[in-house]
């Protein structure tokens, strides 16, 4: 598994109910372990990983789950308001441009934008720095439920594809190079010796090769003795 921790983003992906969070967080604990600073990250979901590490539900803000190791659980709104402010840099000029019904109608007809605004989220912090030096030294992601999470990885690719060049399709190409990246980047499938998470995983292992070139670093066959 050590090439594996040596990761700057690790993504485990597997259909619901096969142990996707517990193998998420024991990874993120052991690349703590190791001496990386490490971010545990979720989306809209309903949160375990403050339990697991005897600490309270992990919310929208960064929380202290033990030595070298963090914890977020972002919503849509959240990662976009936080992408907001990061451009516009004033909450003021923020509430202007963002919290106005043309604006919030627009938004909410782009395709994928609530998935794309999480994934984003997660691809600024792998690359976040503080005076030349990165603030995480691996990210963990805790993914949706297969389905829901090869969509979320499609959307750079439909970005770089379909929107005219400019910020946003700049950010894509560069989320597109860090999943594409096998130096940096590892997915972890996780499954049950059982035929239908096993079949499940096989078809999304085929469609994240297929369809965005990605290949499993590591399968994990959960809750065998």
């Amino acid at each position: 598994m050590t090439p594996l921790l040596q990761r700057r983003l690790i993504l485990v992906v597997g259909k619901g109910g096969v142990g996707r969070s517990t193998v998420a967080a024991s990874i993120a604990a052991a690349t703590a372990r190791e001496g990386r600073r490490t971010l545990l990250f979720e989306a809209n979901a309903k949160d375990r990983f403050g339990a697991f590490f005897g600490c309270p539900d992990v919310g929208t803000e960064i929380t202290k789950l033990r030595e070298n190791l963090y914890s977020v659980n972002t919503t849509p709104a959240a990662a976009l308001e936080e992408y907001g402010l990061m451009m516009l840099r004033f909450r003021s000029v923020y509430k202007l441009v963002f919290e106005n019904r043309i604006t919030e109608a627009f938004l909410k007809a782009i395709p994928g934008i609530e998935e794309y605004a999480v994934l984003g989220k997660a691809w600024y912090h792998t690359k976040e720095s503080k005076r030349g030096t990165p603030v995480w030294d691996t990210l963990v992601f805790d993914m949706a439920a297969s389905g829901h999470s090869l969509s979320m990885l499609r959307i750079p690719w439909s970005i770089v594809k379909t929107v005219p060049d400019g910020p946003l399709t700049r950010d894509a190409k560069e989320v597109r190079s860090l999943l594409l990246d096998p130096e940096r980047t590892g997915v972890v499938m996780v499954t049950l010796a059982e035929d239908m998470p096993a079949n499940e995983a096989i078809e999304l292992t085929n469609d994240l090769q297929e369809h965005l070139k990605l290949g499993v670093t590591r399968l994990i066959v959960n809750q065998l003795y």
